[in-house]
């Protein structure tokens, strides 16, 4: 397997071979090994292939790159699927040049379920914020993977609902993974990785750059039977998924909002040029529901009954600094408790998570009624 996985990250390695070009050598040939040995000839008669990208597949695959990749990957537990591995996501080897390689922590194979993304702005209201949450948490109950993006403002709260309900939710990185991105959500990445999984097409160790994340939508789109839209105002990055969800055959749904809030122009627009107008969870399984065969739809899972939390010490004194109607900001509850920020951040995930503190735009936080134990 690793000498396979080698021939895989090789033929990756060569500048200028694109998700495109890829696909259209492995129609050619029966594995990247072929490849890898092929003539130029052979190369050249390939379509898409012309001699530039012939010569580089021979003098520009770095195998120290691919072994450096491998060993990395292994070192941080990460797995990589390719195109040939049975645990590859089905629904995204079936778009037009899936990415040959995923990267991948977690649950490999929580994309087998059916799967729907939730995608939105970062500047989001608190009606945006509700909804997503409210969304994500009956997605997961209904037995749907929920997808998103890991980014700050909606994709958030998509997670954040997924995990309240026990359900599995997918984050799809524009980054590689031992370099998650934004540094406000890397603590949530760790969690969704406990019970979920993040994944990203980009190598170990690239960072960030902006124009990773319309490769990024493409995934998400792509691993669902449709997107879902919440707050995109007109240049939202949220509208490039729906757009790409269309080019790949995936339904469209887009959740109404206020005429004179330009957070919602976007998704207002899309019901306009025909998305799916949404009102409840029932909308979007009534679209999806013909292309379901491994779940019962309308059984829904109860609700897990509440528990005594057990709260640890430094959660404990989290928790004491909240209240029910006067929000407190990060920094104040930092001052109270004398926590650094960084932890207290933490420590406040894990009680949203357990669902008895609740974030707000600003980084303020509230109390939510609990027994403690």
């Amino acid at each position: 397997m690793s000498n396979d996985i080698l021939d895989w990250l090789t033929l990756h390695s060569v500048a200028g071979l694109g998700p495109v070009a890829f696909s259209a050598l492995l129609r050619e040939f029966r594995g990247p090994d072929e490849v890898l040995r092929a003539t130029r000839e052979r190369l050249c008669a390939v379509p898409g292939i012309g001699p530039e990208l012939a010569d580089a597949i021979h003098t520009d695959r770095d195998p120290a790159w691919a072994e450096e990749q491998l060993r990395r990957a292994e070192d941080a537990r990460v797995h990589l699927l390719t195109l040939q591995c049975p645990d590859y996501p089905g629904y995204l080897r079936e778009t037009h040049a899936p990415p040959p390689i995923l990267y991948v922590l977690g649950k490999i194979n929580v994309c087998a379920h059916p799967t729907v993304a939730i995608v939105g702005s970062r500047s989001f209201t608190s009606y945006g914020r509700d909804i997503a949450y409210q969304m994500s948490g009956e997605l997961v109950r209904r037995g749907i993977t929920v997808v998103s993006g890991l980014a700050t403002g909606i994709d958030t709260y998509v997670h954040r609902g997924a995990l309240a309900e026990r359900g599995n939710t997918v984050a799809v990185l524009g980054s590689g993974l031992d370099r998650p991105y934004p540094p406000q959500n890397r603590d949530l990445f760790h969690v969704i990785n406990e019970t979920g999984a993040t994944l990203s097409e980009f190598p170990m160790g690239a960072s960030a750059e902006a124009h990773n994340f319309p490769r990024r939508n493409r995934i998400i789109s792509g691993l669902s039977l449709g997107v879902l839209v919440i707050e995109a105002g007109e240049r939202s990055g949220a509208l490039i998924t729906a757009r790409l969800a269309l080019d790949q055959n995936r339904e469209v749904f887009a959740i109404p909002g206020p005429v004179h809030s330009g957070r919602s122009r976007g998704t207002n627009r899309l019901i306009r040029q025909g998305a799916v107008l949404v009102q409840s969870v029932e909308d979007i399984l009534d679209e999806i529901r013909p292309q379901l065969t491994q779940i019962p739809m309308r059984n829904i899972r109860p609700k897990p009954a509440p528990e005594p939390l057990e709260l640890s010490h430094r959660e404990r004194q989290v928790y004491e600094c909240l209240s029910s109607d006067m929000p407190a900001h990060i920094d104040a509850i930092a001052d109270r408790t004398e926590i650094p920020a960084a932890s207290v951040l933490s420590l406040l995930l894990s009680l949203e998570l357990a669902g008895v503190a609740e974030q707000l735009p600003g980084k303020r936080f509230v109390r939510k009624p609990v027994r403690t134990g």
